[in-house]
């Protein structure tokens, strides 16, 4: 295992103009390209925009550096050539599938492999050439990066680590990322990482053409979800030592060509300007949900989006599913069942993700493109209905899952739909959902309720008996009037129900039209053991925990 590292400083704020020097003196005042720089540094300008985009819109930077990035020898494809790496989504270099697929997570290469060999794309589309698409990658890596700085002219990354720090120096300063944080590497900066825990793996969004904002609030507010303040910029760091054989390797069109210089590429004494790398910690969202009725749409958790040229649709999102209370009444509590225009791409960092019982892994990745249906596995939905109407409040802890979220269609690179980590399985969670429809049954709210087999236990008393309410496995009893034209009095229909509840299966629901005094004699008779919710309107069912555990719906 390497050194610890050392946590550095930090500027905060997302979109500010930013200033930071390491030696007192070193930016220049009162203009960006003097004649001759303080501290004898030359002055670079890194643009993030084109000079004319609008400058609410505009990002760049100025770098005052010991000797500019131009000074390096000329440019060659790197060898050997880095085949699972894609910037062109086409027919020959992905497949189009609307098949819902699940990646588990893959193992730490045994070979020493640095973050550069260890990245490898999963799905994308468009065309780094064109200036509009992303690409989706995973890394997997076991080894720091040495001697060497990578730089990306296709896009902007956004990574995201599940195990192992990234300890990254950029040409603004040092950033040291955990599992739980995310940090954005703007197109054309260079940067190295090393890992200080030894392994590392994780996820990396790549936009073309964008960058990534903060959401707009809308009704919210003012206030909400991801906090400008809480992104953190590095500051000013730099290394003077010369460094023969240094190594730029720079992905350009999604192939790797590398040039040689005899410095570093991190001597920058003093930057200023809006186009900086950060970082973001993912428990710091603040995010908002129903509080009544109702899942919210997954629109409500996003942390950052890349627009595209249509107003409300978004090139690349980064929606968070972070720990919340859930807490909505009369309401399927996980994702819905769902059919999207956008494509979905989720991984998890760490603990299950509300949606899915099993099989979703810290590590792996699931892709659900356009249109193709997609919701929460038969487990799931089946304990979700079996707590019926109470569900008290539910804190979701120890949980972070995350979605990339596209307008564009993905393709899939062949070694991720080749990979031995594909789950061939990944359909069958959904095979045992049923179908549970009746157009005979309502519920007491005038909803239809899940069908089931009736069953009438005692004719001549009649009590009646059907085995579902709302999607859970319920005995109904209804006592007739078969008294001598009388209804029978309130110790009769509770000890009626009794016996019924003698002759049922353990461990079930009960829906029974019950008035007050014969309430008064259940609990006489020790057959409710506690009110656990009470009605509030003639429409709503009681729910009564008899002792022996099985519930009464009244």
């Amino acid at each position: 295992m390497e050194k610890p590292a050392a946590e550095p400083e930090y500027l905060s704020g997302f979109g500010n103009h930013f200033s930071s020097e390491a030696v007192k003196g070193a930016l220049p005042l009162d203009q960006n390209s003097p004649l001759a720089c303080p501290c004898g540094l030359y002055a670079e300008q890194i643009s993030g925009t084109s000079f004319t985009t609008p400058r609410k819109f505009n990002q760049r930077s100025w770098l005052y550096r010991i000797k500019p990035s131009v000074t390096h020898e000329p440019f060659h494809p790197r060898l050997p050539r880095h085949e699972r790496l894609v910037s062109e989504f086409n027919e020959s270099t992905s497949s189009a599938t609307p098949t819902q697929l699940r990646w588990k997570p893959v193992d730490i290469p045994e070979s020493p492999t640095d973050f550069i060999d260890g990245l490898y794309t999963i799905c994308g589309a468009g065309s780094s050439f064109t200036r509009h698409g992303y690409a989706i990658h995973m890394y997997a890596a076991n080894k720091s990066m040495s001697g060497c700085a990578f730089c990306n002219a296709d896009g902007d990354f956004l990574a995201v680590p599940q195990k192992g720090r990234l300890s990254i120096t950029t040409e603004c300063g040092k950033l040291v990322v955990s599992p739980g944080e995310i940090v954005i590497l703007p197109q054309g900066f260079r940067f190295s990482i090393d890992l200080p825990d030894g392994p590392s793996r994780g996820y990396v969004a790549e936009i073309f053409g964008e960058h990534f904002h903060l959401p707009d609030l809308g009704p919210i507010g003012a206030n909400g979800l991801a906090a400008a303040r809480d992104f953190l910029v590095p500051t000013a760091w730099f290394e003077q030592a010369s460094h023969p054989g240094y190594t730029i390797v720079q992905k350009f069109g999604g192939e790797l060509f590398t040039a040689k210089q005899d410095f570093s590429p991190f001597n920058v004494v003093a930057w200023h300007g809006n186009y900086v790398p950060c970082k973001y910690d993912l428990s710091k969202f603040c995010p908002f949900n129903t509080v009544l009725i109702d899942h919210g749409d997954p629109s409500i958790n996003t942390v950052l989006t890349a627009p595209s040229n249509k107003p409300g649709v978004a090139l690349l999102d980064f929606v968070l599913f972070s720990p919340r209370w859930l807490v909505a009444e009369h309401t399927f509590r996980p994702p819905y069942y769902h059919r999207n225009c956008m494509s979905e791409f989720m991984g998890l960092i760490y603990g299950i993700y509300e949606a899915k019982a099993d099989g979703f892994l810290p590590g792996g990745a699931s892709l659900h493109s356009c249109m193709t249906p997609h919701g929460p596995d038969t487990k799931t939905y089946e304990a979700s209905i079996a707590v019926g109407e109470n569900s008290e409040p539910v804190r979701l802890r120890g949980t972070m899952a995350f979605m990339f979220e596209s307008n564009l269609i993905p393709r899939v690179c062949p070694w991720a739909l080749d990979s031995p980590y594909l789950d061939a399985n990944y359909y069958q969670c959904w095979i045992g959902l049923r179908s549970h429809f009746s157009s005979n049954n309502r519920s007491e709210n005038g909803s239809l309720d899940v069908p089931g087999t009736t069953q009438v236990l005692s004719e001549e008393q009649g009590i009646e008996c059907t085995h579902t309410w709302r999607h859970v496995p319920v005995i109904r009893i209804r006592i007739r009037d078969f008294h001598h034209g009388r209804p029978p009095h309130a110790r009769t229909r509770a000890e009626l129900v009794l016996r019924c509840l003698g002759r049922a299966p353990p461990n079930r629901y009960f829906l029974c039209h019950l008035s007050d005094e014969t309430l008064k004699q259940f609990v006489s008779l020790d057959i409710i053991q506690k009110v656990v919710r009470p009605g509030n309107t003639p429409m709503m069912p009681r729910l009564y925990l008899p002792l022996g555990g099985t519930k009464i719906i009244t």
